[in-house]
């Protein structure tokens, strides 16, 4: 389940939460994951290889937005401090 490109900074943690959610979810409806992968279409790798790639950047995207509001707010705190 897992691929081989990683972050730098968080090796792990995306193919972690992928294998954990993928692998729920098969259990859950009785579905042997190695026979699953034998009987996955080439179109069907593609279309889960685009959707796993527009998430990944969706989730960059959020972090890096939550990132810059919490550099907004540490600096809009800093300054209140300064003017005290």
């Amino acid at each position: 389940m897992s691929h081989s490109s990683q972050d730098p900074k968080n090796p792990q943690l995306p193919n972690k939460v992928i294998d954990l959610l993928v692998s729920d979810i098969f259990s859950k409806n009785n579905i042997n994951i190695n026979e699953a992968k034998k009987n996955i279409s080439d179109e069907q790798k593609k279309m889960l290889r685009e959707l796993v790639l527009d998430l990944s950047k969706q989730v960059d995207q959020f972090v890096n937005d939550n990132e810059d509001a919490s550099n907004v707010t540490t600096e809009k705190q800093k300054k209140i401090r300064f003017k005290k």
